[in-house]
């Protein structure tokens, strides 16, 4: 059926010639494209400027009165890359500067912009800030999304050819059509100790007091997440069971409406605005349901993986980040946290422990994603936070940050680290007797440093690839 409802697209791919020049690529191929995506022309405007000296391929509307969908960047075919086999594709394209300027990172072009420009929320008018973009030219085709103010790819770099062309345009169908979902991150280190839970607890509540809809989700089996916020693991005893259950049948609403019932509001109000209530929400998978899960026999371990990415996917819809308290050990449960997240914070401690597996998970994460994308080819991840320097003495001093600076080369790491260091202070252990988020505590010190952190992650750029 797809493939019969984009035979124009097939058809006029098929017959514009491997040297192709940009306008071309626009005026021939495009335009057929979004004719058959019902995009009308009104709502796909060529070359508009959307911020100071930044001129977009194309922005794509479903509603004039509200900011774009999709903003594309588009260049022209080459041989170079249309002939290339299949096996050398990605790889061709991961080095070829018509590819490197189409994303907006290659240096030999000056005053060079991409897409990742092009989703700049410091750079782009609010009203022409798109939530997608598109890098394309006849062959190769990778989206992008942005959140706020990070941008990170939403899928691989794809070939297009007749034979994926159905699967490439139903991925811009759905970008054109469906509501924007969360953000998911999981929060994991194999070391303990490393204030995973505590980063989980704060980073959400301080984007909550920013107006964004957060969901935390207790998946470590001591559930020290949820008792650290005032709540009860097993208040709803045995709702993830029954969940797993109905997702198995595919009774995706009944499934829907039960994890919206074991959804927990924690209200909390901020010391310098007495009558304030901010809250976020407190998703807890209690520590049997959680032994049973990875225990069980009855479901694959393939099948686990797909079950748990539609349960969270049942809430996805309703926020703006959602963040997953990941148990350190790696087992079965872990994968499918992994196989359900967009992105992975790394915390670390001032340890040599600590900073061995942080790394080892930076890494691993490569393995995860191109095994995900065998499969899924939207919401491609988990892709790299960084690592984030958590429990930090305030007097570290040289010779110690010198040390971990040596740790880290011995490494061979080069990724990346967050600029904010979450330095120890009293206010998070009093905030942890209250059960409640430290960010209650406006003046303290440690809540500027997870304003800091927000920022420098999710609210201002952040463009993230590795």
């Amino acid at each position: 059926m797809a493939r019969a409802k984009f035979q124009q697209t097939i058809k006029r791919w098929t017959q514009i010639p491997t040297s192709y020049a940009e306008v071309q690529v626009e005026a021939n191929l495009m335009t057929v494209m979004w004719e058959e995506l019902e995009v009308g022309f009104h709502k796909s405007v060529l070359h508009p400027a959307i911020g100071s000296g930044l001129i977009a391929d194309w922005l794509l509307y479903q509603d004039l009165d509200r900011p774009p969908i999709l903003v594309v960047e588009d260049k022209k075919r080459i041989p170079e890359l249309a002939d290339v086999p299949d096996a050398d594709f990605v790889e061709k394209c991961e080095k070829h500067c018509l590819y490197k300027e189409a994303v907006g990172d290659f240096s030999g072009s000056p005053g060079n912009n991409g897409i990742r420009q092009y989703l700049d929320s410091s750079k782009v008018k609010p009203d022409r800030l798109a939530s997608y973009g598109l890098v394309f030219n006849g062959d190769f085709f990778q989206l992008w999304r942005r959140v706020d103010g990070l941008v990170l790819p939403m899928t691989p770099i794809q070939r297009m050819t007749a034979e994926t062309i159905p699967t490439l345009m139903g991925q811009l169908q759905y970008i054109l059509t469906s509501p924007k979902r969360a953000l998911i991150t999981s929060i994991w280190n194999r070391k303990g100790g490393v204030s995973k839970t505590t980063n989980t607890v704060n980073l959400g509540a301080t984007l909550a007091v920013q107006g964004k809809r957060v969901l935390l989700i207790d998946a470590d089996e001591q559930n020290d997440l949820t008792r650290g916020v005032g709540l009860v693991p097993d208040a709803l005893e045995g709702w993830f069971e029954e969940s797993v259950d109905m997702l198995q049948k595919n009774d995706f609403d009944a499934a829907k409406s039960l994890v919206s019932k074991a959804l927990h509001r924690r209200m909390f109000p901020l010391s310098s605005v007495p009558a304030s209530n901010y809250s976020f929400h407190v998703l807890s998978i209690p520590e049997l349901s959680i032994k049973e899960f990875r225990r069980t026999n009855d479901i694959s371990n393939p099948d686990k993986i797909k079950v748990f990415k539609r349960l969270v996917n049942l809430v996805a819809g309703g926020f703006d980040y959602i963040f997953i308290d990941t148990s350190p050990a790696y087992e079965v449960f872990t994968s499918c946290i992994l196989y359900a997240a967009d992105t992975v914070l790394i915390p670390v401690d001032y340890g040599k422990k600590s900073l061995y597996h942080g790394v080892d998970i930076y890494k691993f994460l490569r393995d995860v994603r191109a095994k995900r994308a065998e499969h899924d080819k939207l919401y491609l991840g988990p892709w790299n936070l960084g690592l984030l320097f958590s429990n930090c003495p305030p007097d570290a001093g040289a010779v110690l940050n010198g040390l971990m600076s040596d740790e880290l080369a011995g490494h061979k790491f080069t990724g990346r680290q967050c600029q904010t260091r979450i330095q120890t202070y009293a206010q998070t252990k009093v905030a942890e007797f209250k059960c409640a988020p430290v960010v209650c505590w406006q003046a303290s010190p440690v809540t500027q440093l997870y304003r800091n952190l927000a920022n420098e992650l999710f609210l201002k750029y952040n463009s993230i690839n590795e």
